[in-house]
Order: C-alpha cells, then sequence, then structure tokens
C-alpha cells in the first residue's frame, strides 16, 4: 500500500483542482492522508474528497508536525511505502508510483527517493544533473514534496523537528537521515512542479531569482539557519553557503521589500531568539 501525505494549510487551498489531482492519485491505486493544518481549521463543511482520509492538526509544529502526523497516520493504515506532498506541489500520478520503484528493488539498502525539481515560476530545473545508467541521481538533499520512503524506515529516519516550524526542516531530516545510513536519490525523469514564494516587486530581487516571503518566514529562516549551523549532521561548506546567501538576503530585505521596519524587528528577533531544542 503506497499513501501520500499532503498537509493543507489556508480556507482557499480546497479548490476544485486541488480536488482534481486528488481523484487522479486515488485513481492510480494510491491512498491518501489529507492533514487540515490551518489553526483555526480550513476544511470547508462537506468538502471530503473522493477516497482521501483527513486528519485536524491545527498546524502544531507547522509543516513538521502535519507531515509527522501524516505519517503517523499512514502508518496506522499499514502503508508500506509513503510520499509526501505540499499543497502547491504537482506530480502525475503514475510518477508518484514511480518513486517507490527503487525502494521495491533494492529492498536491503537504506534509501530515500525523490523527483527532481522545476521551478515553475522561471521554467527551469534545479541543480546539477549526472543520472546514473538507471536514471536516479545521488544528491545530498531532497525537499520535502515528492520525498519517498518505506513506512519500515520511518523509526530509523525519525519524524522531522516541529520546533523548526517550516524553513530548514528537510535539511535538518536529509541530513540526519545520511547521518544515520540513508542514502539519497532524485529520479530523473520524474518531474515536480514547485512555486517558490511570491513573485519579487523588486528587479534586483528578481534578478536574483529571489522570492518574496513574510518578515515572519524571515525570521523563522534566520533563526533556524542559527540551529542549522550548530548541527554535526550538517556539511561545512553548506553551512558556509547558506551563511552567505542569508547574509546577502537580510540586506536585501532591509533595502528592496515593502515592510522593511518590519524585516528589521524580524532580523533582530532571529539572531537573539532562543535557539530549537536538540533533535
Amino acid at each position: 500500500m503506497h499513501e501520500v501525505v499532503i498537509p493543507l494549510f489556508g480556507k482557499g487551498c480546497f479548490s476544485k483542482a486541488l480536488q482534481a489531482y486528488l481523484l487522479e492519485l486515488v485513481q492510480a491505486g494510491l491512498r491518501v492522508v489529507l492533514v487540515d493544518n490551518d489553526p483555526e481549521g480550513a476544511l470547508p463543511p462537506g468538502w471530503i474528497a473522493p477516497g482521501c482520509q483527513t486528519l485536524a492538526n491545527h498546524n502544531r509544529g507547522g509543516i513538521a508536525g502535519g507531515l509527522n502526523r501524516g505519517v503517523e497516520r499512514a502508518l496506522e493504515k499499514g502503508a508500506r511505502f509513503i510520499t509526501l506532498l505540499d499543497q502547491d506541489s504537482r506530480i502525475p500520478a503514475v510518477d508518484v508510483a514511480r518513486l517507490r520503484e527503487p525502494l521495491e528493488q533494492q529492498l536491503q539498502a537504506r534509501l530515500v527517493v525523490g523527483p527532481c525539481i522545476w521551478d515553475a515560476q522561471h521554467g527551469e530545473r534545479h541543480g546539477r544533473w549526472l543520472p546514473r545508467a538507471d536514471g536516479l541521481v545521488a544528491t545530498r538533499l531532497l525537499i520535502t514534496s515528492g520525498t519517498t520512503f518505506r513506512g519500515d524506515d520511518w523509526p530509523h529516519l525519525g519524524r522531522f523537528h516541529e520546533e523548526l516550524i517550516i524553513d530548514f526542516v528537510d535539511y535538518a531530516w536529509c541530513f540526519r537521515a545520511q547521518a544515520r545510513g540513508f542514502t539519497l536519490l532524485q529520479d530523473s525523469d520524474v518531474r515536480l512542479q514547485q512555486r517558490f514564494g511570491a513573485v519579487h516587486p523588486h528587479p534586483l530581487c528578481r534578478w536574483l531569482r529571489m522570492p518574496l516571503y513574510s518578515p515572519n518566514r524571515h525570521y523563522t529562516a534566520l533563526r533556524n539557519l542559527r540551529w542549522l549551523c550548530l548541527q554535526p549532521s550538517v556539511p561545512f561548506d553548506l553551512k558556509i553557503r547558506e551563511l552567505l546567501k542569508m547574509a546577502l538576503k537580510s540586506w536585501l530585505w532591509l533595502l528592496c521589500e515593502p515592510d522593511r521596519r518590519a524585516n528589521l524587528k524580524a532580523i533582530g528577533r532571529a539572531l537573539l531568539a532562543p535557539l530549537p531544542g536538540p533533535y
């Protein structure tokens, strides 16, 4: 049994387009757990996608909490394979099923499999690509959407860190998984269409491919990066790269974004905030 876990946030996400996609997943033989992750509960009365189970989480632990609760429900239902998606991600249902094939073929290996990432805003694929003969690409990092693993491996992979809430949740989980002996692979023939934030209003930021997020997201990202840099499982070169990127982005938040005062407060709070606990 292959379960797909999708946390949902905000009343606007329950659309006909989402229903059509969920129906596509169910018709392909996949089971779906929808996690209503809105703090007040966004699921409209009577809105139940056919063949899907719904679960209320009320944003406990942010996206990390929604994923954890969804995976736990999938395991209760006997899931052999689990794929994680978010409400803005789209992978054709047949390709979602394809992501489990390396897990079926290499039963003794500790593997986590994901798709290649297609940036829908800029019309390009993320990352460098040197696929093997089987079309798989070894990687150090998978974004959460499309990540696929065996249900039996969940106790070894471990839960997502709920104190991180959203930013760098995937980084922390992926590098800890590798420290625990898992290999991360991307299937070069499976494409995930993803949107990263809103289009930035400033031309310099658009040229730098920098999306627009809220000051609250900036706070979470900077605070969580402080925490990430203290983790022994995270490679040193990635820590340096992310620190340099964050330094540049912080200046751009102050110089090029509409709510500069709120961004300044967010940066100050993030630099002084207590860090999340151990993972």
